[in-house]
């Protein structure tokens, strides 16, 4: 038993870290991307402790209303399929939940697992960051913006982010016990802020800087003169990320169309033309086929929505909306009680980040969202029993 418990750890390490480069093919494996194939690898490794991986007790009411959510979306799916689209069952969204709920099942076998998956989600931020300035998979689209393997601008931004934002409280509270020298990670932080510049993510910029600015201000010192160090040394900071900032005219221009006309990168746009698609089915939707049908018909192509609350509304309504946000409402209580109980940063400091996804980006299927999902509610329902004994059951 020993040997599946370490290939569990291993095969999750791997999975978070790989889904930096969750577009890669390697060696254009057709359909097989780099973190669907270390995603696989993991699900191996659970099968033979698989009932201990599906436990509901201390989760159920989180996962109830995701679980019906999904159901009602593949119903919707299929009662709207056509010529254009069949595909009735996605299977991204299906295999993220059912990771979401192994991963919190995980924790309650090995006490901070996904914590330290977390940091190798941040490793792998780190190789990709090394990729970038040795220029290997790097491509300039859509205005001069940064991608890389496949994946696109504001994707990789964000997972930019979500890492610095790990260093950052990895470095603030090491509740990782990696000694003085996690202070080197630091240096690591500026760099993933030009990364980010470079892809022209204005969401990514701005979660970056609430998400520094809000460390600095929730972060419990031991006296006051400390907190008085932090958030002068925060003000430096922030003056420190605005020169980075304004060395970017891509980053400027972007800026500076949001600040004064209200450029949002065509979202708005996109955004008016399927309100009379959400108006037409305002309760329950059309589902995923129905909705591609539709944008077929529209822009001769599937069109994101560019934001996760009108693409719920389209393909599941005012009815899969409410069980949606019960599920996010819930995520959010649990990342706020981590907080207010132990003073845990990271619970509640990548909840910035998941905002500003679920209202410029695409949620549903992005891994780390689901993976962060995992991480705020395990933090809260189950790591707190763990306090009591913090001692690995793998160890």
């Amino acid at each position: 038993m020993q040997i599946i418990h370490q290939a569990q750890r291993i095969a999750l390490y791997i999975y978070f870290f790989s889904i930096n480069f969750e577009m890669f093919v390697p060696l254009n494996a057709v359909g097989l991307s780099l973190s669907r194939f270390t995603g696989i690898l993991y699900l191996l490794t659970i099968i033979p402790e698989l009932e201990s991986f599906v436990r509901t007790d201390r989760i159920g009411t989180t996962l109830l209303p995701v679980w019906v959510y999904f159901g009602f979306l593949t119903i919707m799916s299929i009662s709207n399929i056509n010529e254009i689209s069949k595909d009735y069952f996605n299977m991204v969204v299906f295999q993220n939940i059912l990771f979401f709920w192994f991963l919190i099942n995980h924790e309650r076998k090995d006490y901070m697992i996904i914590e330290r998956g977390m940091f190798c989600f941040a490793l792998g931020s780190i190789l990709l960051l090394l990729l970038f300035f040795a220029g290997i998979g790097v491509d300039y689209e859509k205005g001069n913006r940064l991608s890389m393997f496949g994946d696109n601008q504001n994707s990789l931004g964000i997972k930019m982010t979500v890492s610095s934002i790990i260093l950052f409280v990895t470095v603030a509270q090491n509740r990782l016990n990696f000694g003085s020298v996690r202070y080197l990670l630091l240096l690591i932080i500026p760099f993933m802020l030009i990364f980010i510049r470079e892809t022209g993510s204005r969401l990514s910029i701005i979660a970056f800087v609430l998400a520094f600015i809000a460390g600095a201000i929730l972060y419990k010192a031991k006296n006051y003169l400390v907190k008085i160090g932090i958030l002068f040394g925060s003000v430096i900071s922030l003056i420190f990320i605005g020169i980075l900032l304004f060395q970017s005219e891509t980053m400027i221009n972007r800026l500076e169309n949001t600040s004064k006309s209200g450029d949002l990168g065509e979202r708005d746009l996109i955004w008016k033309t399927i309100y009379p698609i959400i108006q037409e089915n305002p309760i329950t939707g059309i589902g995923s086929t129905g909705y591609e049908f539709q944008t077929n018909l529209i822009w001769g192509r599937y069109v994101s929505p560019h934001n996760v609350v009108l693409e719920i509304l389209c393909l599941t309504g005012l009815i899969g909306l409410t069980l949606y946000l019960a599920f996010m409402l819930q995520v959010f209580e649990q990342g706020y009680q981590s907080y207010k109980r132990n003073g845990w940063l990271l619970p509640v400091l990548l909840i910035i980040p998941i905002m500003g996804m679920l209202l410029s980006s695409h949620m549903l299927e992005s891994k780390i969202a689901w993976c962060i999902f995992a991480y705020i509610v395990s933090s809260s329902a189950i790591a707190i029993k763990s306090l009591k004994n913090p001692q690995n059951k793998y160890s």
